[in-house]
């Protein structure tokens, strides 16, 4: 359940921290051309505001008129997983909804199938009963994917959570990891596009990512950045102690505890972000555990287990 869930959530994750994969999704697999500089964001994921049921898509991408800011079309995005009887009322629902809720005429529906015999199934036409009001749903699978070439960095991770690109070849990994730096994301959102791809990867490719990231040609990008997150944080840190507990002696002493503190920090953000990424829904009790937790080795010990484990139990084990 675990690995499923995964495979589902992390192109979507990719979607959400970047609403503008969803228009390049758009324009690949409809061949629609769009003009540049359109407003994108999220929208609201409920749309039971307008029906008497519970109606709440994955994912909502609202696309407007950068000057007017009036809409020109919704982007609804959902994962395979529900079953053909449900969908089969649902996804009409969303499409009609959509346009109501946002006033705009113009509403497509992508499901994201990481599994290519289950994406025929949600590639059947859906019958409403009116004439001519039928649904053909969008499908997106590794078998039937956009291209890589010259695809854009959000976009061409987007292929490697799918899986559509191989990043168990040093080619593809290579690929993956200028992706991630082109995307120009700050430094916290680089972490969590490496944690998806991690995530994600099998475990050969996940160890040739960790190992050319390792490498001079990457170190600066990948490690060196986040420890000189982590040593600026501790300098902070260690200043304030510092100047509390005395010039010489507290300002040495804190910032070696300021240090420590701000990579113990980071190891608890970096694990509670991968258990909720990878929906393992920590209990409260597993959430104050780690935050009460001090001991940076057991955090890393803690976080190599969340990329793989089935259950947040597994991870807490000791």
């Amino acid at each position: 359940m675990s690995n499923l869930t995964v495979t589902h959530e992390a192109p979507l994750e990719l979607i959400k921290q970047h609403p503008a994969l969803a228009v390049d999704l758009f324009r690949a697999v409809t061949g629609t051309a769009l003009a540049d500089g359109l407003d994108v964001r999220l929208g609201p994921n409920s749309l039971n505001e307008f029906g008497p049921m519970e109606f709440r898509v994955d994912t909502t991408v609202i696309v407007s008129d950068p000057v007017t800011r009036d809409p020109v079309l919704v982007i609804l995005i959902e994962p395979q997983g529900r079953s053909d009887k449900a969908k089969n009322f649902s996804w009409p629902a969303y499409v009609a909804l959509a346009r109501k809720a946002v006033n705009c005429e113009n509403a497509v529906l992508i499901v994201v199938c990481p599994d290519s015999a289950a994406a025929e199934k949600c590639r059947k036409m859906i019958s409403t009963g009116h004439p001519g009001f039928d649904l053909w749903p969008i499908v997106i699978d590794p078998d039937h994917a956009p291209g890589s070439e010259g695809a854009s960095p959000y976009l061409l991770l987007f292929l490697a959570c799918l899986p559509a690109l191989d990043i168990e070849s040093e080619e593809g990994a290579r690929r993956v990891l200028n992706a991630i730096r082109d995307t120009g994301a700050s430094e916290d959102e680089r972490k969590t596009l490496t944690a998806i791809i991690l995530v994600r990867a099998s475990e050969s490719a996940r160890s040739l990512l960790e190992g050319l990231m390792s490498t001079m040609e990457w170190k600066s990008d990948f490690i060196e950045s986040y420890v000189e997150q982590g040593l600026a944080q501790g300098r902070e840190q260690g200043l304030e102690q510092g100047l509390e507990q005395g010039l010489e002696q507290g300002l040495e002493q804190g910032l070696e505890q300021g240090i420590e503190q701000g990579r113990i920090r980071g190891k608890r953000e970096d694990l509670l972000k991968v258990l909720d990424l990878r929906q393992l829904r920590p209990t409260k009790e597993q959430r104050a555990q780690v935050d009460a937790c001090t001991d940076f080795a057991q955090l890393d010990a803690w976080f190599e287990r969340s990329l793989t484990v089935a259950t947040a139990a597994e991870v807490f084990t000791d």
